[in-house]
């Protein structure tokens, strides 16, 4: 699941697009969703699902989401436009079939900007943080939450990223527990951020969201960090063998340079693959 995002060091510059009509929206978001081969829904969260799953399957474990208004759903749509845009044609769609976006996103009393379910995720519009907030959430919030969806079914990776974590190192046990994490801190224990740091799945979804959202800033700490180097080649390797037009994707970003970078070699894996149950919660907002 993905924290909401923060804009400016915490300051929400409150910016409004020109105001658009429920039509004009609509439009944009069944344009997007038919350019990128899947359905941007919003509205009652408990239609959030796609066959051949049902309603029960719209449920979010220990979670708990509001109706976006409109205008909230407007700011998301560029941003999410935008960050599928990184990908090549069908890739996406291959693993997510919907993007959905609700209102505020809670897990206990804590803030969350997304989560994801079997075949779809989950995109936060608080409007807490404001219209950047949420243009910020959506943008990083695509990356994010699909990087789950691409976890789950490489047990392989997980093992060898398990291999690459600090010794003795212990998963936060609940989602609200982690999203109190939101520190952005500096790379410790090849970890890019606190929240990173509190499971395996939410230190794979943060160098994700960085390696396609904020390229410059993994090339830097990979640059400075021979672990972080070494998680970054491992993630670029789980995407680009489900498509090898992933490495046209890093090309364009810059980062195929990191790419290059050993990744946990075959001694290292001395655990056995895990299991992440779906759907998780984890989105800082």
């Amino acid at each position: 699941m993905l924290a909401t995002a923060a804009v400016g060091g915490g300051a929400y510059l409150l910016r409004r697009a020109p105001a658009a009509s429920q039509e004009d929206i609509a439009a944009k978001a069944a344009a997007i969703g038919r350019a990128n081969g899947l359905f941007i829904g919003y509205g009652d969260p408990a239609s959030f699902y796609v066959p051949p799953y049902g309603p029960h399957d719209a449920a979010i474990p220990d979670g708990s989401a509001t109706q976006a208004e409109i205008t909230d759903v407007a700011e998301a749509l560029d941003a999410i436009e935008q960050s599928l845009s990184v990908y090549p044609a069908g890739f996406y769609a291959a693993l997510c079939r919907a993007i959905f976006l609700c209102g505020t996103l809670l897990f206990g009393a804590e803030h969350a900007g997304g989560t994801y379910g079997p075949a779809w995720i989950v995109l936060a519009t608080d409007p807490s943080v404001g219209p950047d907030g949420i243009r910020e959430t959506a943008r990083l919030g695509v990356h994010h939450e699909f990087s789950s969806l691409l976890l789950q079914r490489e047990p392989e990776i997980q093992a060898r990223w398990q291999a690459l974590l600090p010794a003795g190192w212990r998963p936060d046990q609940r989602s609200d527990e982690a999203l109190r994490h939101d520190a952005p801190g500096g790379v410790h224990d090849g970890f890019l951020s606190s929240y990173g740091a509190t499971s395996l799945e939410n230190d794979f979804n943060t160098y994700a969201e960085t390696a396609f959202g904020a390229p410059s800033r993994l090339i830097a700490q990979a640059a400075a960090n021979p672990l972080v180097a070494r998680k970054a080649a491992l993630l670029l390797q789980a995407y680009a063998q489900r498509d090898a037009r992933m490495e046209q994707t890093y090309r364009k970003l810059g980062i195929d340079q990191l790419a290059v970078a050993r990744p946990a070699a075959p001694a290292e894996l001395r655990v056995a693959p895990i299991e992440i149950p779906a759907p998780t919660i984890e989105t800082k907002r």
